[in-house]
């Protein structure tokens, strides 16, 4: 290994609680953006219900009503969200009157300058929820438009100011990604996935970054990772740790199927 938990200021993470939905605190945010819910419905159903606050994103708020309307039988419940934030140019009339029927607490952000998934940490922090939550996972999708899906890695280095304390988590139906901030990482990996081969990568986003790795199929030794040259894509792990060190910020990346497909 390149080092260990116990040296000082390595960042250890354990993503599998968000992988499989089970044996997680409860000091989670789950965020609900306008894509379409393709998580099987008990992982989503036991994270939504779970977590310690629950934010539906704009027409986010749309997708969580045909979620309750179109899987949710008589002897199970959805809770209700705890915010309900954006522009509201997607949100439907029906899903908010559902949605206010509720309770739930509405907040407008009509700021055109950001997006609304953005705008939605803004929101956690200024109703004091930020206190309350060590993580917050997104729910979104990493198919479709190209543009959304750049904007929404913009807001994890934008929450890096909005949440200083709050690591947030991309999670789409097949897949699991977070901010590195620059310095030595320590991934605890799930051991289906090492036995399954599932990929994983590293991205350097908008910098390069020097980077070295242990535990993975194709370790990086000391190397530049810029667009342009390398990057490390389309990888895999050899151990149960993986270890990072790197000078700049790295989008990491992991599979999560084909278990939840």
């Amino acid at each position: 290994m390149l080092f260990n938990d116990d040296l000082p200021n390595t960042i250890t993470w354990s993503p599998a609680d968000l992988i499989e939905a089970r044996n997680f605190d409860d000091e989670l945010a789950v965020v609900l953006l306008n894509r379409p819910i393709l998580l099987h419905k008990d992982y989503f159903r036991t994270i939504w219900n779970t977590a310690k606050v629950r934010v539906t994103v704009d027409g986010g708020t749309n997708r969580w009503v045909d979620f309750v309307k179109g899987h949710i039988g008589p002897d199970e419940q959805l809770k209700a969200p705890d915010l309900v934030t954006g522009d509201f140019d997607s949100c439907t009339d029906e899903s908010m009157s559902y949605v206010t029927r509720l309770n739930c607490r509405i907040i407008k952000t009509p700021d055109q300058n950001a997006t609304d998934f953005t705008k939605s940490l803004m929101a956690l922090q200024s109703t004091g929820y930020a206190s309350e939550i060590s993580r917050v996972l997104v729910l979104c999708e990493s198919s479709g438009r190209l543009d959304q899906i750049m904007a929404n890695i913009n807001t994890l280095f934008l929450a890096r100011k909005i949440l200083p304390e709050t690591p947030v988590f991309l999670r789409s139906s097949n897949s699991l990604s977070w901010l590195l901030p620059a310095g030595s990482h320590l991934i605890n990996i799930p051991p289906r996935l090492l036995n399954e081969r599932i990929w994983c990568s590293l991205i350097p986003v908008g910098y390069r970054a020097v980077c070295s790795t242990s535990g993975l199929r194709w370790n990086l030794d000391n190397q530049v990772t810029e667009f342009g040259t390398l990057v490390s894509t389309s990888n895999t792990y050899a151990e149960l740790e993986v270890g990072i060190k790197t000078d700049s910020a790295l989008l990491w990346c992991m599979g999560t199927s084909p278990k939840d497909m």
